[in-house]
């Protein structure tokens, strides 16, 4: 067997370089995967621990610092009083232009007592008095003059039964009666007695035949005893249901003395 030339038998074979060169190692591929795996369960671990500490944390309150108040701000709204009015005299004016005289003035919080009578009767009295100041939003007290009371109306026979037989419709009536007295005791007392009326007077007490209550004061009643005849301008009161020595109960009209006179 030949061998080529400058070799010995029996000693390598010299090793020829590359032309080219050198050839690069292939990079080796790294993996990354364990790396990332074990940092997301690290961040789990911390977050989970954050969490936990700040459970147990009390929270603080972090106030905000309020810019320092202007003296303008801090001082009190004040509120002006009302102007003060001079009060008119309107004593002796019908309602009416007491009112009118009044709210020219400028006054708007007017009361009106009229005591049962008309806006058009005369103003008695005023609070506050006429010619002092007041405030125009202040209250102005006005009295009426009380009316006149109505005359007691005469009554027929048939009239007084109308009202006998329905007396709760006719109350505050004022009418002139006649009558009996029948029962003036201490069981009556003595401002009460019992009597029988009627619209006109008679001759005879046994023709008085509608039973009734009157009721007045002991002033009113002192000289009346029981028998006497009367003649008594009274009010209608409505009607008084009592119980009879019988043992029944009675309804009657009862009536207040306005004055009563005895006749008989």
């Amino acid at each position: 067997m030949s061998t080529p030339f400058g070799s010995r038998p029996g000693a390598p074979h010299p090793q020829h370089p590359d032309p080219a060169g050198p050839r690069p190692r292939p990079p080796q591929r790294v993996r990354t995967w364990p790396w990332v795996v074990a940092s997301a369960v690290a961040a789990v671990v911390v977050l989970g621990a954050m969490v936990i500490a700040a459970a147990r944390i009390e929270p603080t309150v972090v106030g905000v610092a309020s810019a320092p108040s202007s003296p303008a701000s801090t001082a009190r709204t004040t509120v002006a009083p009302p102007p003060l009015l001079a009060v008119p005299d309107v004593q002796g004016m019908p309602g009416e232009a007491a009112t009118a005289a009044l709210t020219a003035a400028g006054f708007r919080n007017i009361t009106f007592a009229q005591n049962g009578a008309p806006s058009s009767a005369k103003v008695l009295s005023q609070d506050p008095a006429p010619g002092g100041m007041h405030p125009g939003t202040g209250p102005i007290h006005l009295v009426a003059e009380v009316p006149p009371p109505v005359p007691h109306r005469a009554l027929s026979g048939r009239d007084l039964l109308l009202i006998t037989k329905s007396p709760d419709a006719h109350i505050g009536e004022r009418i002139t009666v006649y009558g009996h007295v029948t029962q003036f005791d201490t069981v009556t007392g003595p401002s009460t007695f019992r009597a029988s009326i009627d619209g006109v007077q008679h001759r005879r007490t046994y023709e008085y035949e509608t039973n009734t209550i009157l009721r007045g004061t002991a002033v009113q009643l002192a000289d009346v005893v029981q028998g006497d005849v009367f003649r008594a301008d009274v009010t209608v009161g409505g009607s008084y249901s009592y119980e009879t020595t019988m043992g029944g109960t009675l309804t009657v009209p009862v009536l207040g003395i306005d004055a009563i006179t005895v006749v008989g």
